[in-house]
């Protein structure tokens, strides 16, 4: 009985969210076309406006209906001041599809609206993918090893991607997000690339520093998100929808960006490539220690280390 009716909530939350899709649908379909098809202007501006405020409503509704069905908790600390309109880098770490909504439902609307990295052929997902077109979402290719050998040029494409995209936010406020592992982390990925982390894959430090880079003389600095399942050492979101998981930690610092890796050339210059690797791995392993003890039913001392700044709870 219990199975099914988290099944019953699942489906409910997933019904929910598509009713909610589709009413978004009515102005956002009008003003994202609007915003692509006319010139820089007030006109396009006025769009653009439209296009974000259907964009956060929809995403506000949509957590507050995950959250509020599923009967989830998140725990979240942010050891920060609010800055609406800053301009971050946003790193953190990637476990579950659900993890994107979750970040929005965390920072919003206390750190400016997130903006992801995310895959090419989501560009064409009905609704969506117009959304995230008209929210100047960064969309990327990923090469295959292979690829990139046959045709070594396709290796700046997706730096050239960053690039333009960043163009964009340099003059607006953003928390531009990137999921240094490049995809989400299971055990049997963890296994296959022989990760030296419990709970992560080896970050990738590339896209992080492209995207650093690109903001050089507008970066207000890095935010530093940890995310863990708690209790869970295997979450996936239709766990998340069915209320099978009673708990999130999420953990948002500021961290300032050292000086020496402000600017550089992480393709060209191999100094600056492993002054920034060493800095994100360190930053790793600690976020890989304090989400395997939250994610640890054993650890009867769970807890985020280090935590400094409010701390609220959000049903």
């Amino acid at each position: 009985m219990h199975r099914l009716v988290g099944y019953l909530r699942g489906a409910l939350i997933v019904f929910s969210v598509v009713v909610a899709t589709l009413v978004g649908a009515v102005p956002l379909i009008p003003a994202a076309v609007a915003k692509i098809a006319l010139p820089p202007g007030r006109a396009r501006r006025l769009a653009s406006r439209v296009v974000y405020a259907v964009a956060t409503s929809w995403a506000r509704t949509a957590n507050r209906l995950i959250l509020g069905l599923s009967g989830t908790r998140i725990d979240y600390h942010q050891g920060m001041t609010d800055d609406p309109d800053g301009r971050y880098v946003l790193i953190s770490n990637h476990q579950s599809w659900a993890d994107i909504m979750l970040l929005i439902a965390a920072i919003d609307p206390q750190l400016p609206f997130p903006r992801f990295f995310i895959k090419e052929q989501l560009r064409w997902l009905p609704v969506i993918g117009l959304a995230c077109w008209a929210l100047d979402f960064p969309f990327m290719k990923r090469h295959s090893r292979a690829a990139i050998q046959a045709d070594p040029a396709r290796r700046h494409e997706d730096m050239r991607t960053i690039q333009r995209a960043c163009a964009v936010f340099r003059d607006v406020p953003v928390s531009l997000v990137n999921y240094a592992e490049g995809t989400r982390s299971t055990p049997a990925k963890r296994a296959a690339v022989d990760s030296p982390y419990a709970t992560m894959l080896p970050p990738k430090a590339g896209g992080t520093a492209f995207a650093v880079n690109a903001m050089s003389g507008v970066l207000d600095g890095i935010l530093d998100m940890t995310l863990a399942y708690v209790d869970t050492p295997v979450p996936s979101f239709w766990n998340l929808l069915c209320g099978r998981i009673p708990s999130i930690a999420i953990r948002v610092r500021y961290l300032p960006l050292p000086e020496a890796l402000a600017n550089g050339d992480y393709g060209a210059d191999a100094t600056y490539r492993d002054r920034f690797k060493t800095w994100l791995n360190e930053l790793w392993a600690a976020k890989d220690t304090a989400v395997a003890r939250l994610q640890d039913p054993n650890d009867p001392a769970r807890r985020f280390d280090d935590l400094s700044g409010p701390t609220t709870a959000r049903d």
